[in-house]
């Protein structure tokens, strides 16, 4: 990346956020608004700060740089615009003068993790791909995400349960699913998981484990035997995972995933019983019986 202190061309700026979007990663788009009096910087001039922390291009470098820095990392977290007034006279700067500047999302899009490039991860991602999620496509076998590979909007990673914790980053608005071809391998994975959950101490919103209750009864019972800590963040891993919709297919399956995250990513918690597995309603229950126009009280 470049110097958070050195301006760049516009050119340069729009090139990196051509690639960001392209390749799925996050950003915050930082552009002065407005100028009054000396101002490192004019109006225009844009710097992008990126999820790891580095900067391309700049807004006038120094402490009011470093507290747009600040106010970016408040962007990341809730995803909302900001406009940010910088008083160059009060320990931001030298210069003597005001800038205002805006800060934006580059990306409005959650990381979804799927760990599991089979036919339902797979689905996940064509399902999914017009909602507003960029997906990251994990999988222990070559061959399964070599179809993957120059998606644009989707990451792909090669990483076995012993792999995960040094190539996938969670943060608090990640999705993920394990959705791998077996029970051992998923709980393998989902182990792994919580190790990084733990070691970051950052929880994720949205972690689902694909498969059947028997499945979920067998998972919980070996996650629970690592300690106390895993069988509290046991409580609310959704297994079995997504709406209940009477989903067969792969991706009618995929869509009562990606509804259900959509749900918890903004905070709205879809119906579930007190084992914390997925609840239809059926619709004749809510719909009023008909009434025997020929009983009391029946319509004529």
């Amino acid at each position: 990346m470049t110097n958070p202190r050195q301006p760049i061309s516009d050119r340069e700026i729009y090139e990196t956020l051509a690639r960001m979007t392209a390749s799925g990663h996050d950003g915050i788009l930082v552009t002065v608004v407005q100028t009054r009096l000396s101002t490192p910087r004019h109006e225009g001039s844009k710097m992008v700060v990126h999820a790891d922390g580095t900067v391309t291009g700049s807004v006038g470098g120094g402490r009011s740089e470093a507290r747009v820095i600040e106010e970016a990392g408040f962007v990341f977290k809730d995803r909302r615009c900001r406009l940010l007034d910088l008083d160059l006279t009060k320990g931001l700067g030298v210069c003597g003068g005001n800038m205002q500047v805006f800060l934006e999302p580059v990306l409005r899009s959650a990381p979804f993790i799927i760990i599991g490039a089979g036919h339902v991860g797979r689905a996940m991602v064509e399902v999914g791909f017009s909602l507003p999620f960029h997906f990251i496509l994990v999988d222990d076998r070559p061959e399964f995400l070599e179809s993957w590979q120059d998606r644009p909007g989707v990451q792909t990673i090669l990483a076995g349960p012993e792999e995960l914790a040094q190539k996938i980053e969670i943060t608090e608005r990640s999705a993920l699913l394990l959705a791998s071809r077996n029970h051992q391998l998923d709980t393998a994975y989902l182990e792994a998981t919580l190790r990084v959950e733990m070691a970051g101490s950052c929880k994720l919103p949205y972690l689902g484990v694909l498969g059947s209750r028997s499945k979920a009864m067998r998972i919980r019972g070996l996650i629970d035997k690592l300690g106390s800590d895993f069988t509290t963040r046991m409580k609310d891993v959704r297994m079995p995972v997504g709406l209940d919709i009477a989903a067969e297919t792969p991706q009618e399956i995929a869509l009562s995933i990606l509804a259900e995250a959509q749900a918890a990513l903004r905070g709205v918690e879809p119906l579930r019983n007190d084992k914390n597995e997925p609840v239809g309603i059926p619709l004749h229950s809510m719909r009023k019986p008909k009434t025997n126009p020929d009983s009391p009280g029946g319509s004529s």
